[in-house]
């Protein structure tokens, strides 16, 4: 569902929709819930923070909650906090009946059970709200939402302070692009090009300059860039030199070096290199994209602290 859908349905729920995090939130029978999708397209989680009496929530509870409902798949229980998985519907429409119906189930079972709607970092029961801090959503009290405030802007200010080391990251990114290449490389010898070898040279070079460099800077994904891109070359001209190698019966390197040398002397080779490349830069590329568009938005938002709404 896009933002409209979404705002339409929090209208329909008497709830709340926030833009900046695309979550229906609010207060509902006395119950704080918001619900968020997930990475599977038209999936969808419904959260809250409850206890019953002074004990944690308990599983087979949930697990009686699950199996009488025809709207919730599966749950998930963090001490306080609750979450239920939505039934994929098989239209827009039908998601959202879904929601309608399994957000209703859980009213009707928490109440009937006298659960009580609490902090799910303190399990206190009074004012919640849904904030967010960090990349995570949370239902908390304002009390706990200003301690953990307090303590994330302490570690964003050591984290700015912390002195990046370039010559370190550089090396963390050569190492990471180095585990991305052997992937692919397997990858092509068994005859494909992948987007989830892109996705693991894109996770194993940033967070290997991140890991090393101490520090995550755009000076960080330009050096990751360049050692992607060199690696995915490198993987490509191994494949092919591995096939050489297999024909005229010589070593890998010796096959690479000669290939290398061949392509850059101007030599003609067969189309099927270059349709090959073009792939593995549009695959392998795409995923490595995705995967440094994830981090620098991971990045931006690691130490927000913030209400919903």
């Amino acid at each position: 569902m896009n933002k409209l859908d979404l705002q339409a349905l929090a209208d329909e729920l008497g709830l709340q929709f926030d833009e900046t995090s695309t979550v229906i939130f609010g207060q509902k029978d006395g119950y704080t819930f918001y619900i968020e999708q997930m990475n599977q397209k038209n999936q969808y989680r419904i959260c809250c923070s409850v206890k019953n009496g002074e004990a944690l929530p308990s599983l087979e509870e949930f697990k009686e909650l699950t199996k009488s409902s025809k709207a919730l798949k599966t749950y998930q229980v963090n001490l306080y906090k609750s979450s239920f998985d939505i039934k994929v519907g098989m239209t827009k429409g039908k998601t959202r009946e879904h929601i309608r119906q399994g957000l209703q189930d859980i009213i009707s079972f928490l109440k009937e059970r006298n659960f009580t709607n609490v902090c799910e970092q303190t399990g206190k029961a009074g004012q919640v709200d849904v904030y967010q801090v960090g990349g995570n959503l949370l239902l908390l009290s304002p009390e706990a939402f200003q301690e953990l405030s307090s303590d994330l802007s302490i570690a964003n200010q050591a984290y700015d302070h912390q002195k990046e080391s370039i010559l370190a990251g550089t090396v963390g990114a050569f190492l990471g692009s180095l585990i991305g290449g052997i992937v692919t490389l397997v990858i092509a010898q068994l005859g494909y090009v992948a987007v989830v070898s892109g996705i693991v040279m894109g996770v194993c070079t940033v967070k290997g300059y991140e890991l090393l460099g101490k520090k995550l800077s755009k000076v960080g994904i330009a050096i990751s860039v360049v050692f992607m891109l060199i690696m995915m070359l490198v993987a490509h001209q191994f494949d092919y030199a591995i096939q050489l190698a297999k024909a005229e019966r010589a070593d890998v390197f010796t096959a690479f070096t000669y290939l290398t040398n061949y392509i850059l002397n101007g030599n003609e080779v067969h189309i099927s290199y270059w349709t090959n490349l073009g792939l593995l830069l549009l695959f392998t590329g795409a995923g490595a994209v995705g995967t440094i568009i994830s981090a620098l938005s991971a990045q931006s938002q690691k130490y927000l602290t913030r209400k919903v709404g």
